[in-house]
């Protein structure tokens, strides 16, 4: 499973009314499906990092400035300033869960993790696909976006190094988990 980065995948059913419709902020760098992304304000959206604060919701989807639906933000060539007019689909709830890809060389996860929380790598998105290249690692007990909730329920997933968990967004705009601390 060390190649399976996809980013954040929706895990159950997606609430349509919480697929909010935003511009792109046109200077950032490509935005995959799955990517997390956050608001600029006055501008739009962008593919979020780490350390990047609060975040929006997760692309599910992108139009381009003729309103045609593209597989990622930057198809076919890659973003600039004079991208404007795009439109970037974002799964806003914040009670949604997704599913997303553990990988460290050598800190096994398990089910003691749960309950704990993880930041997203970003990583790079397959242009073929579509598809966000994030996945997480090195859980911890502070403050990240990530909310780990357990294993993914899929055949031959497995406890370890390399496997796939189930996440709520914890940072999220539309919660108040980052001023309380959790």
């Amino acid at each position: 499973m060390g190649t399976a980065k996809y980013g954040l995948a929706p895990y159950g059913p997606q609430n349509p009314s919480a697929i909010v419709e935003f511009d792109v902020d046109p200077s950032t760098t490509e935005i995959y499906i799955g990517d997390i992304v956050k608001i600029v304000t006055d501008v739009g959206v962008a593919q979020m990092g780490a350390s990047d604060g609060i975040a929006a919701g997760v692309a599910v989807g992108f139009l381009n400035a003729d309103g045609i639906p593209v597989p990622y933000y930057g198809y076919p060539t890659t973003s600039s300033t004079s991208d404007t007019g795009w439109k970037c689909l974002v799964n806003t709830d914040p009670h949604q869960r997704y599913m997303v890809h553990y990988y460290h060389a050598s800190t096994a996860l398990d089910a003691t993790y749960v309950g704990t929380t993880a930041d997203i790598v970003v990583g790079t998105g397959n242009t073929t696909t579509g598809l966000a290249g994030g996945y997480i690692t090195e859980p911890s007990t502070g403050a990240a976006c990530l909310f780990i909730l357990g294993l993914a329920p899929i055949s031959g997933n497995a406890w370890g190094t390399d496997c796939e968990v189930l996440v709520q967004i914890q940072e999220h705009v539309l919660n108040n988990v980052a001023a309380l601390g959790v």
